[in-house]
């Protein structure tokens, strides 16, 4: 399978699934199916329902512009720019990834492309720390491989966390660019410990490029890993 940014898969919007594939301005792991990687292989299509913030247990309510998403299955809830689809469900490794949203599509040389995904998930495990980074370096690594030339991947880089919850990401460049696919990608985690198992959300962007307006901003994406919550 020839590199196609964030990957192809089908994509699944909430109402009417769409059968047309949407390929990522950089590579996500999480989306490459056939040939290849294929870390995680979509599923059914997940609910969207409702939700508040993040790894702290107080949580404000979200703005009106904004979607709050709450996933029982992941046990994690968040928010998300009002743009953004439900895409179903998968795994990435041995983390069942129950929910994915993608940034709103756009097209690109006759491709219709996305500049963010966002996941949710959960697995049995007592080590927050552990699951995000494996989350983040296994998504990294499989996404924004290129022609069998794996990316370069900065260090985990723990923002904040203690024993219950963590926050980390990677920074990571693939080894080919082109007009529709952005030189740059950080993937980021937000994991938290529930009883015997660690509830996770992963948001992958590809960054700089062409069409970077199409994805969130910083403030964006502060906002989006700050609403991660426990649900």
């Amino acid at each position: 399978m020839s590199y196609s940014g964030l990957g192809v898969y089908q994509q699944q919007p909430p109402k009417r699934p769409s059968r047309a594939p949407l390929w990522i301005a950089l590579a996500a792991a999480v989306v490459l199916v056939g040939g290849g990687v294929t870390t995680f292989v979509l599923l059914n299509a997940g609910d969207d329902r409702a939700a508040p913030s993040p790894t702290s247990a107080s949580s404000a309510a979200p703005e009106p512009d904004w979607q709050s998403v709450e996933d029982d299955q992941s046990g994690v809830a968040y928010e998300l720019p009002p743009t953004w689809e439900s895409s179903g469900g998968g795994a990435s490794g041995r983390i069942r990834l129950n929910t994915a949203y993608v940034s709103r599509p756009f097209q690109c040389q006759g491709r219709s492309m996305i500049q963010a995904q966002a996941m949710a998930g959960s697995v049995v495990d007592d080590d927050p720390e552990q699951v995000a980074t494996e989350l983040v370096s296994r998504i990294a690594a499989g996404g924004y491989t290129v022609n069998g030339a794996p990316p370069e991947i900065g260090e985990p880089r723990v923002e904040s966390g203690d024993d219950d919850a963590v926050r980390l990401s990677v920074e990571v460049t693939p080894k080919s660019a082109n007009a529709c696919y952005a030189p740059k990608a950080t993937v980021s985690a937000v994991a938290l410990r529930d009883g015997a198992k660690v509830c996770v959300f992963v948001l992958n962007v590809a960054e700089g490029g062409p069409h970077a307006a199409e994805g969130p901003s910083e403030d964006d994406v502060e906002r989006i890993l700050g609403s991660v919550r426990l649900s």
